[in-house]
């Protein structure tokens, strides 16, 4: 068999050489737009968007609601504008390389800016339309156009056509990029094989049955794969060629895109500048300091308190059941690691045997790592098995909230022996307060393993803000009414 990277077009054949000469037009990838505007979503939005206007108008002002400039012409412009909005965060433009799902959340953002907008505009022309219409108004925009992004989807996802891609990079990078083009289930690429400029000694099956040529060859090789797409490593082309190697594959109507070597990063946090003409990638680092802790702060103290407040009888029927049960205390108390790596004390309801700690010396852990879980721990008691399933037994954390220790989203807080036997790199969890909830428990709690439970961990340091604390509080109530991975 013949070395991939030895290959030139000075061996092709002559039908192969004359598609060389043809130019772009012979590129597969010109027929094939890379996007699409999405018409006919667009026509319905702005049906939609009229008619609930209407509807909202007749069902609360009557007939005499068309003949006022008030609410009705407020409702058309309202109308034009979610339209316009849309139309200008390209809300129809859906790439084929993305598994288009409606984006739901772009149309609830645009629907509320626009609410806001007709709010105050109606309160700048002193018109009063009744609140009651407004939110109906709203209701139906979010109803009628989310159904129709639903249904569009669910078509489309059918018709989808995967992008073709080649991936040029040295063997450890050109795997990575085309597990994790592989793995993404928001997008459809199909990686047809791999450039680079030598293989290294026993590199895998995999790499060498994708090898199609050197980097110098990639225009051909582009051309006879018909890909769409070429993904560089970082550090795979010297800068002198890889600005030339662009302009002509761009040339030959095919998009370059640059793999960073960066994982994990939340794309906020990454932003493209130029420097004479170069441009410059930059990572920035997630808030540690300034308004944005004190608003967290902030958040943990009034949910702490309102929670305290709301489950307090559950608290206390919970310790009166631990303490009929077998008459030990209800509280259990342990020290773990906080923020800077500094000891704390964690309250929990007991839902263990008085000895469980000295026992568990005796019992094999599920997982591999540290971190010590079991399925069928004989050391749970009855009503601490119910307590776990229903994270009942978290509840008095809450006053570690309150105290400062804690806060309601972050890392769980570990045993100061498992966090000795860990890896050193997984100290840097502790540069955050540790969380009653987190990215680990709302994705699948004591089912995950501890290389995940690490991986997650960090995705949730490096990429910390406001709003996926958020996310992450509105994700745990479905996870703890559906029990999923309590133990």
């Amino acid at each position: 068999m013949k070395n991939p990277l030895t290959y030139s077009p000075l061996h092709a054949s002559s039908e192969e050489r004359a598609k060389e000469h043809e130019g772009p037009q012979a590129s597969a990838t010109s027929d094939v737009p890379r996007s699409t505007t999405h018409t006919p979503l667009a026509a319905v939005d702005a049906a939609a968007s009229l008619l609930s206007v209407v509807l909202a108008t007749g069902m609360l002002y009557g007939p005499s609601g068309f003949t006022t400039p008030s609410p009705f012409v407020l409702g058309l412009l309202g109308a034009i504008g979610i339209c316009l909005t849309l139309w200008w965060r390209n809300a129809y433009v859906v790439s084929r390389s993305i598994h288009w799902d409606g984006n739901l959340s772009l149309l609830m953002s645009s629907i509320v800016g626009v609410g806001v907008a007709m709010i105050a505009f109606a309160w700048l022309l002193k018109l009063e339309p009744e609140r009651l219409w407004q939110l109906l108004v709203l209701a139906l925009w979010a109803a009628s156009m989310g159904i129709a992004r639903i249904v569009f989807s669910r078509r489309r996802e059918d018709a989808s056509q995967p992008v073709k891609v080649i991936v040029a990079g040295n063997t450890g990078d050109a795997l990575a990029t085309r597990l994790a083009l592989r793995a993404d289930r928001r997008t459809s690429y199909e990686v047809q094989g791999f450039v680079m400029d030598r293989l290294d000694d026993n590199v895998p099956d995999t790499v060498s049955q994708l090898a199609l040529g050197s980097i110098d060859h990639l225009p051909h090789v582009v051309k006879k794969t018909g890909a769409e797409l070429v993904v560089v490593c970082l550090g795979a082309i010297d800068a002198e060629r890889f600005a030339p190697m662009v302009r002509h594959l761009n040339v030959l109507g095919v998009d370059v895109a640059l793999s960073t070597g960066l994982s994990n990063v939340a794309l906020r946090r990454v932003s493209l500048g130029q420097v004479s003409g170069r441009p410059l990638v930059r990572v920035t680092p997630a808030p540690v300091s300034g308004w944005h802790i004190a608003t967290k702060r902030a958040l943990d103290i009034a949910g702490a308190a309102a929670l305290i407040v709301a489950t307090a009888p559950i608290m206390i029927m919970s310790a009166l059941a631990i303490r009929i049960e077998d008459g030990g205390s209800p509280l259990f108390t342990q020290t773990r690691v906080g923020k800077g790596g500094f000891p704390f004390t964690i309250y929990k309801f007991r839902t263990m045997v008085n000895n469980a700690e000295k026992m568990q010396l005796d019992l094999t852990n599920d997982h591999d790592g540290p971190v010590f879980k079991m399925t069928n721990d004989p050391r749970i008691t009855k009503v601490g098995n119910l307590l776990r399933k229903t994270s009942m037994d978290e509840l008095p954390q809450l006053f570690n909230i309150l105290r400062g220790e804690m806060s309601l989203v972050g890392p769980r807080p570990l045993p100061v022996h498992e966090v000795e036997a860990a890896p050193a790199s997984f100290l840097d969890r502790h540069a955050v307060k540790p969380g009653l909830t987190g990215r680990w428990q709302v994705s699948g709690r004591s089912d995950t393993g501890f290389d995940e439970l690490d991986e997650l961990d960090r995705w949730y340091v490096d990429n910390w803000s406001l709003t996926q604390d958020l996310e992450i509080l509105a994700r745990t109530v479905p996870a703890v009414l559906l029990a999923r991975g309590a133990r």
